[in-house]
């Protein structure tokens, strides 16, 4: 337990998916292609019901649950997705790159050019810029990098 209160924070997602998407083939893709992409690594389950695959994306409490289903999965629409924010523009373009190249022995790895678009929220000017990429789970991940200035 931390003694330093913080407010509530996302630490995992869970999703459903199609049972023969995690079947041995199916998990050690997505194993492959996360692990060279993000660097996330593959977290116990032993002491879980119904063979999840987790992935570990940071620190020991932040992970995706995988689970395996057969009749109620999750079922997106397109472009449906969870964000990641990396901390330069420069780090997204390297991990748009790797995707790429990857891609280029795997076609099921789906992106989108990166974007940019600018908001202003009070005295500031705050640039997105982003791309999307997918493989395999029912959600895309939204790369993000946000960059502040002072609006003036």
């Amino acid at each position: 337990m931390s003694g330093t209160p913080f407010a509530p924070r996302i630490n995992h997602v869970a999703i459903s998916v199609d049972a023969d998407v995690l079947n041995d083939e199916g998990r050690a893709a997505l194993l492959d292609f996360y692990s060279e992409i993000f660097g996330w690594t593959e977290g116990d389950n032993s002491t879980e019901k119904g063979n999840p695959l987790i992935l570990y994306t940071g620190s020991l409490g932040q992970f995706l649950y995988l689970l395996p289903a057969k009749d109620e999965f999750m079922v997106t629409p397109n472009m449906d997705h969870f964000g990641m924010e990396v901390s330069t523009k420069a780090e997204l373009v390297d991990l748009l790159d790797r995707v790429r190249a990857y891609q280029g022995k795997d076609d099921r790895v789906r992106l989108t050019d990166i974007g940019s678009m600018v908001t202003h929220y009070q005295d500031n000017e705050y640039t997105l810029t982003n791309a999307y990429i997918w493989f395999l789970i029912p959600l895309w991940i939204e790369l993000q990098h946000i960059e502040r200035r002072t609006a003036g």
